[in-house]
């Protein structure tokens, strides 16, 4: 009964990581990233795999269980190094870590889980990760721990990194990512424990959950991406401002800006549409550059309308900032001159919700269009 419910939560974990796996290719971020994320999903099902026939074979008489007893231990210790090698350099990747940059530094991170594989495949001459005794039961060897150390070196480290990397960065988008890398092999880490102590099926477990949720938040930031530029889009703008605004002492010193790109139908009729697109790109780089250091919240509004929440700066810092972005915009190789109208303003003085303050910024930037049109600069 009991190795019957084992199998079923092996089934259930492979099946979920599979379709994870599947699913993954169509979705995730960057191609690289994709690869990864859908690599770890195949290797962590295939380590479950392995792992269930060493549940059905586990004293197991005859010469066919102890050798698919030997096997399975073999290839379900290496396959767990190499899932967790995989995560390594997926999270890692997403981090821009150094780590990863060179073919030289990732074939010394290599290293580690290449002698776990080696010491896992030759275990059956020297008894060093695992051996199976004259009852055709497992047993672990004298260096079963060297496995478990690697593997949890490399789901350590990049956890540790994220977790810090969270910390020191101002934009809240990237901020969110590295938490969410920081946090994910918690459930794994979990489960495995309980496996090692208590020799229960809890690591695939753990995996599965922890494979999920990464999906799931992953998914979340594709849903409230603008695929054009990459930037938040209108939802979950709204959805930020909502949250901020629920407490009153968080929307102090917030300025919003509201800007959108001047004679930007103009660029539409004489490049084409996919050049206007190539503008908005354009734009969405500059805005990152130039706000995010400073921890703004960038979203394309709509159209050629984007806009900027930053909060605790004072009303210098954001005239610097709107004269920056128009700078930079001016530097752009583009056959056509980008410049943006900006209208900004402050919670407070009159404006107590997020709704005030998208009027009040939406208002600020009308007034200046109008000044604009009034001076001649063609603004549409």
């Amino acid at each position: 009964m009991v190795k019957a419910l084992k199998i079923e939560i092996f089934l259930l974990c492979m099946i979920v990581l599979i379709g994870l796996a599947v699913r993954s290719r169509r979705s995730l971020f960057s191609s690289t990233q994709q690869l990864l994320f859908s690599m770890l999903g195949y290797t962590s099902a295939a380590y479950i795999f392995f792992d269930m026939i060493w549940t059905l074979s586990d004293g197991a008489d005859g010469t066919l269980g102890i050798a698919a007893n030997w096997i399975s231990n073999a290839v379900s210790f290496s396959l767990f190094a190499i899932a967790c090698l995989i995560w390594f350099i997926y999270s890692e990747t997403m981090q821009g870590s150094h780590l990863v940059t060179s073919r030289y530094r990732v074939v010394l991170v290599t290293l580690p889980t290449a002698l776990v594989v080696v010491l896992a495949f030759t275990s059956y001459w020297t008894h060093a990760l695992f051996y199976i005794d004259s009852q055709g039961v497992y047993r672990r060897g004298f260096a079963y721990m060297i496995q478990p150390i690697v593997s949890y070196c490399y789901v350590i480290h990049t956890s540790l990194h994220a977790f810090v990397q969270s910390r020191r960065v101002e934009s809240l988008q990237t901020k969110a990512i590295y938490r969410t890398l920081a946090f994910f092999a918690i459930p794994a880490l979990v489960g495995g424990t309980f496996q090692i102590v208590y020799s229960v099926p809890g690591l695939c477990v753990g995996i599965m959950i922890s494979m999920l949720l990464l999906y799931i938040i992953c998914q979340e930031q594709l849903i409230s991406t603008d695929p054009l530029t990459g930037l938040n889009n209108r939802n979950r703008f709204e959805t930020y401002m909502l949250a901020l605004f629920s407490n009153v002492d968080q929307a102090e010193d917030v300025y919003l800006l509201m800007m959108d790109a001047d004679g930007f139908k103009q660029i539409n009729d004489q490049y084409g549409h996919v050049e206007g697109d190539h503008a908005l790109q354009v734009v969405s780089a500059v805005l990152k550059d130039v706000c995010s250091p400073s921890g703004g919240f960038i979203a394309r509004y709509g159209g050629d309308e984007f806009v900027v929440l930053q909060k605790g700066v004072t009303e210098h810092d954001i005239i610097r900032l709107c004269s920056a972005i128009n700078n930079e915009l001016s530097r752009a190789e583009t056959p056509y001159s980008l410049r943006m109208s900006i209208g900004y303003a402050r919670y407070g003085d009159g404006i107590n919700t997020w709704q005030e303050l998208l009027r009040a910024a939406d208002a600020e930037l009308y007034r200046i269009k109008d000044a604009k049109k009034k001076s001649g600069i063609k603004v549409r």
